[in-house]
């Protein structure tokens, strides 16, 4: 910890069996808590030994997903000249729960989320040069380009992939009626049926639908096999209710996006719909490509589908002079 981050409190970083964190990332790389009035939040701060940063990318994960999950890719990130600051989510990884039972995937509010990204940059704004690039994956897109969308950050830029946009089964008229109906009678911390991770625990490879690389899941699902206290399992129903209420937003002011966006949707996703990445890609005006063949988990997908998104990443960035 130096002299600028020495007044939080350090937090662990979870290696299951030793595993180690990659090279371009040990040296440079905190982990520590920063509070958001009483929500404890997890944040990881890589900083580029490079004299002459080329920015900052900051980003937000997936439902369920923590910061350990995305060191390879911060590794990427620093080997392309940037600090990277990715932040565990309240509710998930190390970060505060909100719950008694600890393995419930629950938010009071979506704007929480937002709440809790905007004040962990502020804090840390003096080691954060800019451009930013603000960047989410999934539920992490969405909190993302909700930020942006209500001015609570203004980035030079923002990346998502595959956001949440548009979930397959879910978003439905009947599933958001009985949903949010359910909630209303007082069942919002119960948990949503008839989905997988019962106990926080990751299915079997061949059932996933995260990942064809079966290297990258078994190393993924090591953490939740023998970390308990990484493990989040099912979403309450007031989970999905405010999720499926961020989307509808986010969509309906897609329009209002006024900063250079890359979209990339998985092309064989079976959690988020791509129609709906594209959809929100046309209306917005944004760059939207798709991975055809990839499942939903882009940056934990074999290289054949991984390397894409980077050279996507990378060709986007030199187009706006990033």
């Amino acid at each position: 910890m130096d002299r600028l981050t020495s007044k939080y409190e350090e937090a662990d970083i979870v290696q299951p069996g030793g595993c180690p964190i990659p090279e371009a990332l040990k040296p440079c790389m905190q982990t520590f808590f920063i509070k958001n009035n009483q929500v404890r939040l997890r944040v990881m701060l890589a900083r580029t030994s490079s004299e002459s940063t080329r920015g900052s990318v900051i980003f937000s994960p997936g439902r369920t997903e923590f910061i350990e999950k995305y060191f390879e890719t911060a590794a990427d990130f620093i080997e392309r000249g940037f600090n990277v600051l990715i932040v565990d989510p309240r509710g998930q990884g190390l970060s505060d729960r909100l719950l008694d039972d600890k393995l419930k995937s629950h938010v009071e509010l979506f704007e929480d989320y937002v709440d809790d990204l905007t004040h962990v940059v502020k804090e840390l704004l003096p080691l954060l040069p800019r451009p930013h690039v603000l960047m989410g994956h999934s539920m992490g897109g969405t909190i993302v380009l909700q930020t942006i969308l209500r001015g609570d950050l203004k980035p030079e830029a923002v990346i998502c992939s595959a956001p949440m946009l548009g979930l397959y089964d879910l978003d439905t008229s009947i599933m958001k009626l009985a949903i949010k109906g359910l909630s209303a009678l007082g069942l919002k911390t119960k948990i949503l049926p008839l989905q997988g991770q019962r106990n926080g625990l990751p299915v079997s490879f061949n059932i996933n639908k995260l990942t064809s690389d079966k290297d990258r899941y078994r190393h993924w699902a090591a953490y939740f096999q023998t970390s308990p206290r990484l493990r989040v399992g099912r979403p309450t129903y007031g989970w999905i209710v405010q999720a499926l209420k961020a989307m509808t937003w986010v969509n309906s002011n897609a329009s209002q996006l006024k900063i250079p966006c890359l979209i990339v949707a998985a092309g064989a996703d079976p959690i988020v719909d791509p129609a709906s990445n594209e959809n929100f890609a046309s209306i917005s005006r944004s760059t939207y490509k798709v991975i055809p063949g990839a499942l939903h988990e882009l940056l934990l997908e074999r290289d054949v589908y991984r390397d894409q998104f980077l050279e996507v990443f990378d060709t986007f960035l030199k187009n706006i002079n990033i």
